[in-house]
């Protein structure tokens, strides 16, 4: 039978839907279909063989290798419903060697719901009944006293916490007296099956506890919280049953069950652990694109640094193999999309489960992932590549710290929640920050500090103004505003001079940084029509702009050897980051970011040897 609801198939055997837990109505009758199993390479060798050995190994496929997977999808499900059809069967065995004949039958009957080839339990079932018929029937003081006995049997029961044996003491005080205490025998009635339906859920026995779920809704109906619970278990028994024979449909079933309850069982450790599966399934068929999603989103739901190594490599080798044609006026070329070309990338990466950002760099070499700091942004390499300065997020130290690159000896060196955007002189001794401006006029004014890179001494005011950086011929650069917050732009100087230069016109020419030589300063700007990348020379102010479209680009640093300036962009719908040279052609995505950056433009990229 269909589910109206879902669509899902149902045995028929419940009235609820074992998929999502809807009350079933009128359904109809489908046949099974079929899946067709992939076609799998066949050697050359097989073929010289002749068709003989062909057909020998059609058959092997056709009746081996479909079952084998459905197996292995179902294997831990059935064996613990054996184990549990096992437990009541020997339950009934007792209770019928008691003299417990309408015990025994209840535990024989549960017995053939969890396996209705019980050959065994069917025979003790039969033999119950035949008991119970030849009693003699009880008079009314008899039959009066025997509901007493139960009554007061079930109540210690239920009292004690002993929900199972409560609901057959209650099952079988109603099948004598249907209308003693009606109200509240069958108040106490649900609460034991719906708490025993919960125990059977911790311990993982979810066959069961649909029966117990099923029968409390048959006394509440609408009750909200027995409704949630029969659906989770009835979405994990079906996502459960994919395991390991079809991923894809693994991952439907988990997604959804981490949607409405992540904590439910394992379902976070089960739904990473199918993303991983089927990036691999992906990944050994060279689908690396593919394979990169499924990984993506494994480190999204729980990362770990083995799943991250493989994003990464399956990231590299879908750009990497997959060539961009590029078109023009008269030949049609292919370039190879390549990865990062040189040192290493300082970036930060928006956790959604924490809802903060991490610092991450990766290398050229390998294309290797490392998690720097978590709870933490605004990464910037010292210039030596050595340590690298970052600014601290929502922690008990939150402020500016310093870490060495091997990922220890972490020094926080000022404790200002308000500081941001380090940056590093080119001796390395002293970091430039800003901080907000408290005593202004206007509103957005910030002040550029710089004090010691080992956080002692005082810091120095240098100018006012954000987004500050320092170059190699002694310029330091920073966009800035006159005293009433007005004529701001782009602002350079060096030692010596009396008052800065203005290169530009716009208090949004921010996130700065200068060429190797010291010569070029590229930043983004919202001057046209988005934000896009800008380079402008020092002093000259000569301006041209590298990027332009209606997508976000920003945030953009040169490498090391200047021959490249990498930058952040959702021109495909996701955040990512982009490199190009810096006349602005050539410009290719190189790593993948994922779909949300909040206050990206607090955000920037650092590029070292």
């Amino acid at each position: 039978m269909i589910c109206e609801n879902c669509g899902a198939r149902t045995d028929g055997g419940s009235p609820f839907c074992s998929n999502c837990g809807s009350r079933l109505g009128s359904a109809i009758l489908v046949q099974t279909e079929v899946e067709t199993l992939p076609r799998r390479h066949v050697p050359a060798w097989l073929w010289i063989l002749g068709p003989i050995l062909l057909t020998i190994i059609l058959l092997l496929g056709i009746l081996g290798v479909g079952a084998l997977g459905v197996y292995h999808g179902l294997q831990e499900r059935a064996q613990l419903t054996r184990e549990a059809a096992e437990e009541h069967y020997a339950r009934g065995l007792a209770h019928l060697e008691a003299g417990e004949v309408e015990l025994a039958i209840a535990e024989f009957e549960f017995t053939l719901h969890l396996m209705p080839d019980h050959q065994a339990a069917r025979e003790k079932l039969r033999e119950a009944q035949s008991r119970l018929e030849t009693k003699a029937t009880p008079t009314s003081e008899v039959r009066s006293r025997a509901v007493d006995l139960l009554y007061t049997q079930a109540l210690e029961l239920y009292r004690a916490g002993k929900w199972d044996e409560a609901v057959v003491k209650l099952d079988q005080l109603r099948s004598v007296d249907s209308d003693f205490r009606r109200e509240e025998v069958e108040n106490m009635l649900f609460t034991a099956l719906y708490k025993q339906g919960l125990y059977l859920v911790a311990e993982n026995r979810l066959e069961e506890a649909l029966r117990y779920f099923d029968r409390a809704l048959e006394i509440r109906p609408e009750d909200q919280d027995t409704v949630t619970q029969r659906r989770l278990a009835a979405l994990y028994l079906t996502a459960i049953s994919y395991w390991g024979a079809d991923w894809e449909k693994a991952i439907i079933g988990f997604t959804t069950l981490y949607n409405l309850d992540p904590e439910y069982l394992d379902t976070t450790e089960r739904l990473y652990e199918a993303y991983v599966s089927y990036g691999d399934v992906l990944a050994h068929r060279y689908e690396w694109c593919a394979a990169k999603r499924q990984y993506a989103s494994a480190v999204l739901i729980k990362f770990s640094q083995e799943a991250e190594d493989k994003r990464i490599s399956a990231n590299w080798l879908c750009l990497t193999s997959t060539p961009t044609p590029v078109i023009t006026s008269t030949v049609s070329i292919t370039q190879q999309v390549v990865g990062l070309p040189m040192g290493k990338l300082a970036f930060s990466i928006y956790n959604q489960k924490t809802q903060t950002y991490d610092v991450f760099v990766v290398y050229a070499e390998n294309l290797r992932w490392v998690k720097l700091a978590t709870n933490a942004d605004q990464p910037s390499f010292r210039p030596d590549g050595g340590r690298l300065a970052f600014r601290r997020l929502n922690s008990d130290e939150p402020g500016l710290c310093t870490k060495n690159i091997e990922g220890n000896d972490e020094i926080c060196i000022h404790p200002s929640p308000g500081a941001a955007w380090p940056t590093w002189s080119p001796d390395g001794m002293r970091i430039a920050y800003v901080l907000p401006d408290e005593k202004a006029e206007y509103e957005g004014a910030w002040l550029i500090y710089s004090f010691s890179a080992d956080g002692s001494g005082e810091a120095q005011l240098l100018a006012k103004g954000r987004s500050p950086a320092w170059g190699a011929e002694g310029w330091f650069v920073y966009n800035g505003c006159d005293d009433n917050g007005e004529n701001c732009g782009i602002r350079a100087f060096r030692e010596g001079m009396p008052w800065p230069l203005l290169l530009t016109r716009s208090a949004h020419d921010i996130a700065l940084s200068f060429s190797p030589d010291g010569k070029e300063v590229a930043y983004m700007s919202d001057v046209g029509r988005s934000w896009d990348i800008y380079v402008v020379t020092v002093p000259e102010g000569q301006v041209r702009q590298l990027t332009n479209n209606e997508a976000v680009d920003g945030l953009p640093v040169w490498s090391p050897d200047g021959r490249y300036i990498a930058f952040i962009s959702d021109r495909d719908g996701e955040w990512g980051i982009y490199l190009m040279n810096p006349d602005g052609s050539e410009q290719r995505k190189i790593l993948e970011l994922g779909k949300v950056l909040p206050n990206w433009e607090m955000e920037t990229l650092s590029w070292s040897y």
